[in-house]
């Protein structure tokens, strides 16, 4: 075997990892995502509570990587970036468990500190998945991590789906903390497949 077929074989493993830790990150948030609203309802947040930290979450976690993108431009600190950012999103979901009834105030803020988490991930994780993608070719690569990225913005949502489904004589505020603290498991796989794939 050829060195320059061993390098795409550990680029496409990478790359594959990488898809994967996508795929597991968008369960989590996408399936959260699917019941916040009705959540934060329950936890005693008005519409219009709502609507706003709904949309400062989104005007956060996307006008925040100007500044998170510069940083990692300028510290080269990619992989720290990318662990702190994924960590901070993936923890705030299954905290949302934790949230007692009333308790809606923490829940806008975990909700806000998710969207940071992302805002902080996101530009050093492209980066680091476009050193990865220059070696094994930028289309293919981008077009598997988008595929299982999706993937997981799916399976999100129906995973939540089926816990309601199942969830017995449980009240709705109560199937909907089971919701988050059973999103927890593909937010502990994402950081673990992520710390892997920095290996």
């Amino acid at each position: 075997m050829s060195e320059k077929t061993s390098v795409q074989k550990k680029v496409w493993a990478f790359v594959l990892l990488m898809g994967i830790v996508s795929l597991f990150s968008d369960v989590t948030h996408e399936g959260a995502a699917s019941i916040m609203g009705a959540y934060l309802n329950l936890a005693g947040a008005s519409a219009a509570v709502i609507g706003f930290i709904s949309g400062l979450g989104e005007l956060v976690g996307y006008s925040l990587r100007l500044l998170t993108g510069w940083i990692t431009d300028r510290t080269k600190k990619y992989w720290p970036m990318t662990i702190w950012g994924y960590i901070l999103d993936c923890v705030a979901i299954p905290a949302l468990a934790l949230v007692p009834k009333g308790g809606w105030i923490w829940a806008c803020a975990l909700i806000v500190a998710q969207r940071i988490g992302k805002a902080v991930k996101k530009p050093a994780k492209d980066t680091i998945i476009s050193f990865a993608a220059s070696q094994g070719g930028a289309g293919k690569s981008f077009a598997v991590e988008e595929f299982l990225d999706q993937l997981g913005a799916i399976l999100g949502p129906v995973l939540v789906f089926v816990i309601m489904l199942l969830k017995g004589t449980r009240t709705a505020f109560s199937a909907y903390a089971l919701c988050f603290a059973v999103l927890g498991i593909p937010a502990a796989l994402t950081i673990t497949l992520l710390l892997v794939a920095q290996r």
